[in-house]
């Protein structure tokens, strides 16, 4: 089975099939980042289909010297900030209308399935975290991408990486500590 380079340097000569092999390869852990990013379900395979369209349309630009999930997840990334864009712009943000809407709506097989208190406490606490340091948590835990593919997908220094990395889990933990009665303490 070739590697994400070689099914690249075919795409980018216009071969269909190695295009399919990768799309098929990386279709759910695209999805799964979108998901591990708190996108809407009902969003979540249109988001991941932006992104596998975007790698076709910058085909050109991807270096076979290079690793391919650092590009790919930096595609992600600009496909996240666009959706966060046009959220912003199409629904008033406004808290109490965010926490009725949630509340009204039947959870889905993947809610119930977590069930787990810290494990939901966790995922909002995650959700809370703020951008940058929500991408880098997901892409480092989640993705398992290494600080210097995470640095080059985000095209920030390394150290960038470890202090928003460092600063995300630290806000983890107090969720955490905070859900299970140990006092109120502010990030």
């Amino acid at each position: 089975m070739p590697d994400d380079r070689e099914l690249m340097a075919r795409v980018k000569e216009g071969e269909q099939t190695a295009l399919e092999l990768l799309f098929a390869r990386w279709e759910g852990r695209v999805f799964a980042f979108f998901y591990r990013l708190g996108g809407p379900p009902d969003r979540l395979g249109d988001l991941a289909e932006e992104v596998l369209v975007s790698v076709y349309r910058q085909r050109h630009r991807y270096d076979p010297n290079r690793a391919f999930a650092p590009w790919l997840y930096g595609i992600a990334r600009l496909v996240w900030k666009d959706h966060l864009r046009r959220r912003r712009r199409e629904e008033p943000h406004c808290a109490l209308l965010e926490f009725a809407r949630s509340s009204a709506r039947e959870p889905g097989p993947a809610e119930v399935a977590e069930g787990r208190e810290e494990v939901a406490v966790l995922r909002q606490a995650i959700e809370q975290l703020p951008g940058e340091q929500r991408i880098i948590f997901v892409l480092r835990h989640f993705e398992g991408l290494a600080y210097e593919e995470i640095a080059e997908a985000l095209q920030v220094p390394l150290g960038t990486v470890k202090w928003r990395l460092h600063e995300a889990v630290r806000r983890l933990e107090i969720a955490l500590v905070e859900s299970k009665g140990g006092g109120i303490r502010t990030p």
